[in-house]
């Protein structure tokens, strides 16, 4: 009976459907990721190798595969291999063209270039945001799938790149299939919480393959043996196999009739075909095991010490066995499986050999710029299992050198860690690094920090600062400094003492540059915690220090100095300094970034929301031509999403800060985010999960406020509203009391909009209890700080305090108060929201004074103005008072009505049966947006279903015309 090598896949219908369903979705422009798992041998490369196979030939594959070799992953194994890909299918300067503004990482990585030091609060330098950009770009004139196999063993770079495709993947034809093997995710792998946060992602599916049942056993017998197995063979092979498709075929190529001599164990069954072998194949096998994964062919030949003839007829023989298979330029294992069980055949003397074998070859070896820092970490683990420690420990150093400059920079640390386990072991460890033992802790603190792990960071640079003595006062001062740096970008309180524990230990030395950095960082920190003084001295003596080719330091210590003038009051001054550090700036990206973020914000509490928006914009498209438009871009987005408020761009603001959430930005910058998003849930109309988020959230935001003003008075703010939503004033006051409790809570500009909900939570108490003098100290204060606090914008919170406290009551039943503020309010200068609060007020106070059209008519604008920009609490409160007061006059608009003009277009290619991603296409929006506008939708039309949405639009359309046909011209809007 004939017996074939490879059996027809069966049992996976189901998965295939699967993937064709992913595709289909994917070359609709919607990108979709397949999760393949299953244990060892279950067929996860042959359900994928089946599904690429039925593909159609202009579909550009790009397949990588991660490696398993020693302690340390090699760094983008898998994506050295896409990237081939790419550039055979479509040519080294159509993936460059692709890459955009990231188009320097790359070359970067090409290149081999060790990345410059980023600015901290910016992020480090990335592959993520450049691979997305390569794939989104070319994906979206043509149908692209890759392949990444075997991601239990991807290093932390590599399923950095998964993490950020999953969340920021926005359009293109394309599919992601990234397979992995269940049974080596055990608690604690790095893939685990990867899995956990891919099943919470609408873009992601998930295949798990399950063993054969005994009929599909018995087919996929039929087909190795090309007829029909006896029951009893059958049976047999079910029972040894257990269902795992991979054994199957191990017991098939056993030979003989499967009844007899079938292998008693698993290990017997893996290396069955190994021992069927001669002596000269089977030690070729063996050095090929040792290799770890791919082994090209001229690796092989420099590590065997066979002549060509019998090294060819050695590989043919294994080849032929089914042991071996030929893998692009090189040899691979039919199965990892194998390899793993032949590996152990290696006797010690023989395994030393092998690997400084390998070790030297690899060395020699000359390979692509993108494959040099996989290669340095191959070569230093062949030392360290050759037990040749010196060259381990040099390969080591050169692989974090070239790994960092891969951006590789868990690899970096894990091999610098490897470095340092070593320096005791060999004769002169200085003289072969170069640097010192506490240099070299440092280089590994920072690659940690780079790598996103903040706390084995701060491990290693506490181990360096002990070490470092106070002999060289410098060296010293500069591990101190960056302790801070890594502090500060946690949000931790103890950065600033770090950058002034420096400063006293630098002394008198004359070090400009490292003295000019540690009082711009200072100054930065005493500009948040409201220590203006300070911070204006300490950034002018930065700015006086730093040295000619400090440019950066310069612009940062300006840009400090010009946020603390402008919240001082000084203006006219601040935006002088602003103009000066956009100058030093030049073309140092991270500091015009960093000019930007902190002018918008400086114009937008300045009520200048147009203009600061403008800046924002500015600054996102430098990050855009950089190639960081997801990362850093998503920060400066973030001064958006405040101006947007202001503007009643509501729905834009929503997708800015869900865009931005997605990222996992910083600790600091995700607190504003959190801040802004229970903001829109309190206005939107829900503030019982509004108080609930900040209930989920509130230790990291906790954490930040005893440091920084800005947050400690935005959430005086924003969590006061929220209780007050909820009828709370006791716990209302106990945030926004402090704004008259404190002799300093923060800056003019944060603190003066916190006024009038501490004048309310007041009113609120005198008409619950009828006392109009009720908490007179507290108004006494309250006025005093409104009287300290100069700032343009002052008169009108003024007069929004005396509104809610006028009135015989004391409780904001002075119509005329109201009339007052709201003319303030008529300025440009004047938010959205507080305009909204100021009708509500005015209402309420035509209520209580018996004007009863006057408060109808009131409320009917209160309803038309919040439905127009989706402020759902205000519509619900009119509602509200209009049932309580008795009048006859409706405030809410029809369903349809509230509906924005842009919601309107979303429900009627809702109601077209166009999917999120089609919309997107058609209104040249992203996926994020339309989300944010369907959500919406439904909301206002109390749809629970995209098709019961359609049929209310069909339902209130004259003639079966739809309403959003009368403004077909509607402006699309812009996206920042």
């Amino acid at each position: 009976m004939r017996i074939q090598t490879v059996s027809p896949m069966v049992g996976r219908d189901v998965e295939r459907g699967e993937l064709a369903d992913a595709w289909t979705e994917a070359r609709e422009g919607d990108p979709r990721i397949v999760v393949v798992g299953g244990e060892a041998g279950i067929g996860k490369s042959r359900l994928i190798d089946e599904f690429l196979a039925g593909l159609d030939d202009r579909t550009v594959v790009a397949r990588g595969q991660c490696v398993e070799f020693g302690a340390v992953g090699i760094p983008y194994a898998p994506l050295v291999g896409v990237l081939r890909d790419l550039v055979t299918a479509v040519g080294a300067d159509a993936v460059f063209e692709a890459a955009a503004g990231g188009a320097s990482t790359l070359h970067a990585l090409v290149e081999a270039r060790t990345p410059v030091e980023r600015d901290e609060r910016l992020g480090v330098e990335r592959l993520d945001e450049v691979v997305t950009t390569i794939l989104e770009s070319l994906s979206a004139q043509r149908d692209v799938v890759v392949v990444v196999e075997d991601v239990h063993w991807a290093d932390p770079a590599t399923l950095d790149v998964l993490r950020f495709l999953a969340r920021m993947l926005r359009s293109g034809r394309l599919l992601v299939v990234a397979s992995y093997r269940s049974d080596d995710v055990r608690r604690g792998h790095p893939l685990r919480a990867l899995l956990a946060e891919l099943e919470r992602t609408r873009r992601v599916s998930r295949i798990l393959l399950a063993r054969l049942d005994a009929a599909e056993v018995r087919a996929q017998l039929a087909g190795l043996l090309g007829g029909l197995p006896s029951a009893e063979q059958a049976r047999t092979v079910f029972d040894r196999s257990e269902g795992v498709p991979f054994f199957v075929e191990e017991l098939v190529g056993c030979g003989g009739e499967l009844a007899d001599g079938v292998p008693a164990t698993l290990r017997e069954l893996l290396l069955a075909r190994y021992e069927g072998l001669t002596p000269a194949a089977r030690r070729l096998v063996r050095l090929l095991a040792a290799g770890g994964g791919q082994v090209d062919h001229e690796i092989l030949v420099g590590v065997g010490d066979s002549d060509p003839d019998q090294l060819d007829a050695a590989l043919r023989e294994a080849i032929e066995a089914g042991v071996l298979v030929v893998s692009g330029r090189g040899y691979d294992f039919r199965h990892a499986l194998v390899r793993e069980a032949v590996v152990d055949e290696l006797l010690p003397g023989e395994r030393a050999q092998v690997h400084a074998a390998y070790a030297v070859a690899l060395s020699a070896q000359s390979v692509e710029p993108t494959a040099r820092a996989g290669r340095s970490v191959l070569i230093s683990a062949h030392w360290l299992e050759a037990h040749d420690l010196e060259q381990a420990f040099r390969s080591s150093l050169d692989g974090m050198r070239l790994s960092r400059a891969a951006f590789a920079y868990a690899s970096a640390a894990q091999l610098g860690e490897r470095a340092l386990s070593l320096w005791n072991r060999i004769p002169d460890p200085v003289a072969s690094a170069g640097a010192s033992h506490v240099q070299l802790l440092d280089r590994v603190a920072r690659s940690w920090r780079a790598a996103g792990e903040p706390q084995r960071a701060l491990a290693t640079i506490d181990l360096a600062i002990s070490e470092a003595g106070t002999d060289d006062p410098v060296e010293l001062a500069r591990l101190v400094r960056n302790r801070g740096l890594m502090l500060g970008t946690e949000g931790h309180v103890d950065s600033l003492t770090m950058y002034e524990r420096a400063l006293a230990i630098l002394g008198d030395a004359d070090e400009p540059a490292l003295r000019a950095g540690l009082l711009a960082e200072a100054a930065s920190k005493y500009m948040v915690s409201g220590r203006s003084e300070e911070a204006i001295a300490a950034a002018s003596e930065a700015l006086a220090t730093a040295p000619p080719d400090a440019p950066r330091i310069r612009s940062i210590a300006a840009n400090v100095r010009a946020g603390t003038l402008t919240h001082l009051g000084r203006i006219d001054e601040g935006a002088a300094d602003y103009d000066l550090a956009r100058r030093e700036a030049g073309d140092d990206r991270d500091a015009l970034l960093r000019y930007h973020v902190n002018y918008s914000d400086s114009l937008h509490l300045l009520g200048r929301y147009d203009e600061s928006m403008r800046v924002a914009l500015a600054g996102i498209r430098i990050a855009e031509a950089s190639g960081v438009a997801r990362t850093s871009g998503a920060i400066l987005a973030l001064n958006t999403v405040d101006p947007l408020f202001a503007l009643g761009e509501w729905d834009r603001a929503d997708a800015l800060i869900e865009d931005s959430l997605d990222l996992d930005p910083p600790v600091v910058f995700r607190v504003y985010l959190r801040r802004a998003r229970i903001r829109s849930v309190l206005w939107r109309g829900d503030p019982a999960r509004a108080a609930a988020l900040f209930e989920q959230w509130q230790s990291s935001m906790r954490q930040i406020a005893e440091f920084e003003d800005q947050v400690a008075a935005g959430l005086a703010l924003d969590i006061a509203e929220v209780h007050l939503a909820l009828g709370d004033t006791d716990a209302a006051w106990e945030w926004a009391g402090r704004l008259v409790e404190r002799e300093h809570l923060a800056s003019a500009p944060w603190e003066l909009p916190i006024a009038p909900v501490v004048a309310r939570i007041i009113a609120r108490r005198r008409e619950a209890s009828g006392d109009p003098g009720r908490q007179g100290d507290d108004v006494a204060r309250l006025r005093a700080v409104i009287a300290r606090d100069a700032w343009p914008t002052r008169p009108l919170w003024a007069a929004f305090v005396e509104a809610e406290l006028g009135g015989p009551s004391g409780a904001g039943d002075d119509v005329d108060a109201w009339h007052a503020a709201l003319a303030l309010a008529a300025s440009a200068e004047t938010a959205v929201l507080t305009r909204l609060q100021l009708l509500e007020g005015l209402a309420r106070a035509r209520l209580r004074t018996g004007d009863r059209d006057g408060a109808s008519e009131t409320l009917a604008s209160l309803s038309s103005e919040a439905s127009r920009i989706g402020a759902r609490w205000f519509v619900d409160e009119a509602a509200r008072l209009v049932a309580s007061g008795g009048l006859a006059v409706p405030v809410r608009t029809s369903a349809s009505d509230e509906l924005t003009a842009r919601e309107r277009q979303v429900l009627e290619l809702i109601a077209e049966g166009l999917s999120n991603g089609q919309i997107a296409e058609r209104l040249y929006i992203s996926r994020k947006t339309v989300s944010v506008h369907v959500s919406a939708v439904l909301r206002k039309l109390g749809a629970t279903s995209r098709t019961e949405a359609a049929r209310r639009l069909l339902s209130a359309s004259p003639l079966g015309t739809s309403p959003v046909s009368a403004s077909p011209g509607a402006p699309r809007a812009a996206r920042p």
